[in-house]
Formats: C-alpha cells, sequence, structure tokens
C-alpha cells in the first residue's frame, strides 16, 4: 500500500472516504434519501402488471441491474417464473429486496418473504420498500450476515453512505476500518422465524460456502428449497479458496445445476466465468 493510501487511511474516516470517492453519486443517493424521509416514493413497473412503491433511490443504485442488464434480467425472470403461491424465501445478501418484493406479489398474500442483509442502511431501505408497498406483514427485515454458524464476523462497509453494502475485509483494512456485524445460518433462520423456505436466493460476494453450509440440514431434507445462487469464482479464487467446494456441496445434496436459461451445466463451466447466477434443485422439482 503507498504511503498516501496509508496516510489517508489513517486521518481520513472511512465513512468519509466512501462518500468522496464518487462526489456525483454521493449527491445523487442524499437528494434521493431525503425525499425518501418525507415520504415520497416512485412509481415503477418492473415487470408487466407489476409496478411497486419504491425508494427514490433504489431505482439507480440497485433495481435498474434487473432491466438493464441482460445476464441479470434473465435472472430475475427465471426466478419469476419459478415463483409459486404461498412460498417462503430466505432472501441472503439481500440489499434492496428486489427479489422478496418479486416473492411476495407473485406468490399471493400467503406467501412470505425473509431478507437477510448486514448493511444498516439497506435494512432500512427494505423496511422503506415493505412499508410503501403494504407488505411489511409478509417481509421480514433481518439485519445480519449469513453463514456457517450464528455468531461475529468481521466486514468493511463500502458503497453508498458507507454502509451499502458490505465486503470481505483484506489484510490492507486495519482492525478501524472493520466493523463487527452479526451473523446467522440458514437452518439458524429457519428455527428463529419458524419458517420452511421453498426459494432461497444467495448473493454473498464470495461467501457462498459458508452460506451454504449454514444450510446444510434445509438443503438437506425431504423437500429441499429451489436455490438461486450467484457463484463469484473469481473473489472466492481470490481468497484462496476454489468455488469447487460450493458445487460439490450442491450437487452432494442431490441437486442438478441449471443455467439463467434453464440449461444443465457442469461445475466446470459453472466455476469458469468469474461470475455466474445459477438455480439448483433435485431432479422434478423445478
Amino acid at each position: 500500500m503507498g504511503l498516501v493510501k496509508q496516510v489517508a487511511r489513517a486521518v481520513v474516516p472511512r465513512a468519509v472516504r466512501n462518500w468522496i470517492r464518487r462526489p456525483g453519486e454521493t449527491a445523487r443517493w442524499a437528494w434521493a434519501d431525503a425525499r425518501a424521509r418525507v415520504g415520497r416514493t416512485d412509481r415503477l413497473e418492473l415487470r408487466p402488471g407489476w409496478a411497486i412503491r419504491s425508494h427514490p433511490g433504489a431505482y439507480h443504485f440497485a433495481y435498474h441491474a434487473q432491466v438493464d442488464d441482460p445476464e441479470q434480467v434473465a435472472e430475475f425472470d427465471q426466478f419469476v417464473a419459478h415463483c409459486t403461491t404461498g412460498m417462503v424465501l430466505f432472501d441472503v445478501g439481500a440489499h434492496f429486496g428486489l427479489f422478496a418484493l418479486a416473492a411476495v406479489h407473485y406468490g399471493g398474500p400467503t406467501a412470505r418473504a425473509v431478507a437477510v442483509d448486514p448493511s444498516p442502511l439497506a435494512a432500512r431501505v427494505l423496511r422503506y420498500q415493505a412499508q410503501a408497498n403494504g407488505v411489511a406483514d409478509q417481509l421480514r427485515v433481518v439485519q445480519a450476515s449469513a453463514g456457517a454458524a450464528s455468531g461475529r464476523q468481521s466486514l468493511v462497509a463500502a458503497g453508498i453512505g458507507s454502509a451499502g453494502y458490505f465486503v470481505a475485509p483484506t489484510a490492507d483494512h486495519p482492525p478501524g476500518e472493520r466493523v463487527e456485524v452479526d451473523t446467522i445460518s440458514l437452518d439458524g433462520l429457519a428455527d428463529a422465524t419458524g419458517l420452511t423456505p421453498t426459494h432461497v436466493k444467495i448473493d454473498v460476494e464470495g461467501f457462498e460456502l459458508g452460506v451454504l453450509r449454514g444450510g446444510a440440514r434445509t438443503f438437506g431434507s425431504s423437500s429441499p428449497p429451489l436455490l438461486f445462487l450467484e457463484l463469484h469464482s473469481e473473489i472466492i479464487r481470490g481468497a484462496g479458496r476454489d468455488p469447487r467446494e460450493c458445487l460439490d456441496l450442491i450437487a452432494g445434496w442431490g441437486f442438478e445445476i441449471r443455467d439463467v436459461s434453464g440449461k444443465l451445466i457442469s461445475t466446470e463451466a459453472a466455476v469458469a466465468p468469474p461470475l455466474i447466477r445459477v438455480m439448483a434443485a433435485r431432479p422434478g422439482t423445478a
């Protein structure tokens, strides 16, 4: 790390640095959040026949990806196509909760979603979205990270507001830049909520293996949920691990793995790109 960067990290709090790295985006978020705090919402039609009331910053900072990015469009459409009446979604790494909102819309009034995210900003926006769309009784927000077991975990705040999302710390991040957050396992989440998920979405920026291990009972059950997984192979390899471990674990539960087009894919094909979005399920259940 260069001397200037070391000095900046020692003198300027991370929250301030995150704000000043992208002043235009910072100003845009501040204006959108100010509008939200006085009760303003945007109306967004994200799919034909489905419109939501939204925090004024949610589209630009999150939801646009499910409209503009072809792979994320395909991933979201695949998820919507597999929504079922009365479904129960565990949305892990929910950010601003678009999948959770879709679950309670397409799953109807008996559907439930549990949105899990360690970011206090994301949790606040999630609660705002649930209230604005009249689904607060169906969408529960859990401010925590998911992992192999319940406890505490050290992360680094990043993104808008210095806490738009969290990333794994590296050797370059001194203790003062790290944030201790609560963690919960998927199996622990099922116990705590009294819900059995029919669908699980995981987007955790390289922490996939721990989250999967924490759901061994859930995924190994006789009626396991459908799994929608973002596998960040490049991040996993960068941390000195092998992304095949995630897929081997999933295969051990008897799941087949399909890409966003619905095509069966091999382990080698799945780990080749830096990031892939897949759906996994036991044969005949999806």
